[in-house]
């Protein structure tokens, strides 16, 4: 059956529809709209394991048959392999009484690993908050954060009239929280009558840089600042800390992120154990004890990775990390500058080479503790 396109519009009828006549059309069409997505799934699946079955079902070659964009094409395939036959979710879908948005987004919750708690509280979310709680189910895998550390890259360039500049940054989560919070903090020392909240960040940037260059910087050897880590001891347990993990009141971050963070700084930690409260655990200070890195950087007298003789940020490391069994023994610690110790270990996975002299220490990839 075709409709002619005034048929569809039907223009002179709905210039005399109410508007709640209206929105129960539309709600009407996205009831049909569902149940033609429920077929469309069911009809994928048949198509995975008949035409591709080897390869699978690919997102391109799909979204060019059916002209849809990738994006659709992507969330018609996950929702598929995600949303069983016999599951509430594609009954629902089935019937019209639940849009495709929302069996995308349950789909996207069990990928992420929602649990059967999770998928019950998503019945109460409208689409956005299904996927917030999604993303905080997410595990970040430690290459997932070597992989960002691997894209992290500060951009600048002029306007065309070179009347003007920008910057564009991505960073790390805890790099991007670390440059917030100084942006933020530099920034609440500017009057409010200068300017918007993003214009005294853009002077704090400037006011930084100005610091740096004229040497007005505190010295940068103290060790890294305070940071506080949420732990959900449940979720983090569960996954090894790829989820349930994050600065307080900030990013969410990964085993690699917690291990820099337990080795490099002053942490404090507050686990939440099921209650929903979170409970502070041993006092705020230094991971290693401040006597012991004094101790350690006065043995070394600067950075121990062979032919390094940066000076830059000194700090102590654990050879065997924390999470590792690693103990604050002086034998298990050497001092790192700041390169060495953020980026060539922590950042990109690396470790020290169990063997290599005390006074030469050598990089390598990390082994499988």
């Amino acid at each position: 059956m075709v409709l002619r396109m005034e048929e569809v519009l039907n223009i002179d009828g709905l210039r005399l529809t109410s508007r709640e006549d209206l929105v129960a059309a539309v709600k009407k069409a996205e009831r049909a709209i569902s149940q033609l997505r429920a077929r469309q799934l069911v009809l994928l699946r048949e198509l995975s394991r008949r035409s591709w079955p080897s390869e699978g079902t690919d997102t391109a070659r799909l979204a060019r048959d059916l002209d849809v964009s990738h994006r659709t094409a992507d969330a018609l395939l996950e929702t598929a392999r995600r949303t069983p036959e016999l599951s509430p979710q594609m009954s629902e879908l089935a019937s019209g009484d639940a849009t495709f948005d929302r069996a995308h987004a349950l789909a996207e919750l069990f990928m992420a690993g929602g649990r059967e708690i999770e998928l019950a509280e998503a019945k109460d979310k409208d689409i956005a908050g299904i996927r917030r709680l999604a993303a905080r189910c997410r595990r970040i895998r430690r290459r997932d954060e070597r992989q960002a550390h691997q894209e992290r890259h500060v951009r600048s360039w002029l306007s065309l009239d070179e009347t003007a500049g920008f910057v564009n940054a991505q960073l790390g989560a805890v790099e991007w929280h670390t440059v917030t919070t100084a942006l933020d903090r530099r920034a609440d020392e500017i009057p409010r009558s200068t300017g918007s909240r993003e214009q005294r960040r853009a002077d704090a940037l400037v006011a930084i840089a100005h610091d740096w260059l004229s040497g007005h910087l505190n010295d940068a050897s103290s060790g890294g600042a305070l940071v506080s880590v949420t732990v959900d001891a449940t979720t983090a347990g569960a996954t090894d800390a790829e989820a349930g993990v994050r600065v307080t009141a900030g990013p969410r971050i990964g085993p690699d992120t917690l291990d820099a963070i337990v080795c490099e700084g002053a942490v404090e930690v507050l686990i939440d154990r099921d209650s929903g409260m979170p409970l502070a655990v041993g006092p705020t200070g230094r991971v290693v004890p401040p006597k012991v890195r004094r101790t350690v950087l006065t043995r070394d007298q600067g950075c121990t990775i062979g032919h390094c003789n940066s000076r830059y940020r000194l700090e102590v490391h654990h050879i065997v990390p924390r999470s590792r069994g690693g103990t604050h023994d002086l034998e298990n610690l050497t001092t790192l500058c700041w390169y060495h110790h953020h980026i060539e270990v922590h950042r990109a996975g690396n470790a020290i080479d169990l063997t290599s002299p005390p006074d030469q220490r050598r990089i390598v990839p990390a082994p499988d503790w």
